[in-house]
């Protein structure tokens, strides 16, 4: 009996920034005082580094906030699509 086996090189792509970003963006439907924001899911073909490391960084100011006041909160699931600050 004869087998064939090829033994194919192992490749390893660097990770990259998204070139892309969430869509459909958007908020709303809380009580005073409660910022919800929601998006659509990245697919998984536009992840471009390893799941665990993959997430998104949501960030927000009150409006009487100097621009260089942004509080920021990362979202370490790609699968999650909603962000509640109370």
């Amino acid at each position: 009996m004869v087998s064939f086996y090829h033994f194919s090189a192992e490749v390893r792509t660097t990770e990259a920034p998204p070139t892309t970003f969430p869509k459909n963006l958007g908020g709303g439907g809380g009580k005073v005082g409660t910022l919800n924001i929601t998006w659509d899911p990245m697919p998984v073909s536009e992840w471009f580094a390893g799941g665990d490391k993959v997430g998104y960084v949501v960030s927000w100011k009150k409006a009487e906030m100097n621009e260089d006041q942004w509080d920021h909160v990362r979202v370490c699931c790609l699968l999650i699509f909603h962000f509640s600050l109370l």
